[in-house]
């Protein structure tokens, strides 16, 4: 503060000198002389020094107004900083299965077969997931012909078993196709009717069950190959 008010001191200190110096020069004694009408370049030295006293003087006066205008501007200021704000990705959506692989087969099926087995569904990470399920079959025909339905919740996963107790979850429909069709919910993403869900490190038991119906005609001597892709997602955030 003192160093400003000191700048300010001397421009305006500087401003009056040189006003008090036009005074003197324009109020000083002329010498004893004959009175005489100033010459033509008399009044043009005079009109030239006039000209330069103001010029000097508006100069003085706005570097006073930036000296004061700068002074003003010089305001204290602080910085307080937040640190520490962490961010991690939780581990990835993971799911499993046993069996992964012929969950159920029937070589020289004939009209009025079935097989029936269980697959547990496993969360194998932390966050909990929904999914889906779609079957995608090598051909169409004989997968047409074979009815599965799905159920969660039987006691005794056999054929004997299976129409005891237990909630179905895929209605009695074709095997698959080789579009595919979506035999548990959708995997489309978001919550879907029909869509599964598994807490962290959960699983369950779905019973899987596959027949040729006794009115069934054909094809005979054909072969299909069903897959079933266990499609998973996150549900946080993703309603």
């Amino acid at each position: 503060m003192a160093t400003r008010f000191t700048a300010v001191a001397a421009v305006l200190g500087l401003l009056a000198t040189l006003l008090s110096l036009g005074a003197w020069r324009n109020h000083a004694v002329p010498r004893a002389a004959e009175p005489r009408q100033p010459h033509a370049s008399e009044r043009s030295h005079r009109r030239h020094s006039l000209a330069k006293k103001l010029l000097a003087t508006t100069a003085v006066l706005a570097l006073s107004a930036t000296v004061v205008s700068i002074s003003v501007l010089a305001v204290f200021t602080d910085t307080q900083s937040v640190g520490n704000n962490t961010f991690s990705t939780s581990t990835a959506v993971d799911i499993s299965t046993s069996p992964t692989t012929a969950l159920v087969t029937f070589s020289g099926m004939m009209p009025g077969d079935e097989v029936t087995n269980p697959i547990t569904v496993s969360n194998a990470g932390t966050p909990e997931l929904r999914y889906a399920v779609t079957s995608t079959t090598t051909e169409d025909v004989l997968a047409a012909e074979l009815d599965l339905t799905i159920k969660s919740g039987v006691t005794t996963c056999t054929n004997a078993g299976f129409d005891a107790d237990g909630t179905v979850v895929y209605t009695t429909g074709d095997l698959g196709s080789t579009a595919g069709i979506n035999v548990i919910g959708d995997p489309t993403q978001g919550a879907d009717t029909g869509d599964r869900t598994l807490a962290g490190s959960g699983s369950e038991i779905l019973c899987f069950n596959v027949a040729l119906p006794l009115a069934s005609t054909g094809p005979v001597d054909t072969t299909t190959t069903a897959t079933f892709a266990f499609q998973a997602e996150q549900t946080q955030s993703n309603p």
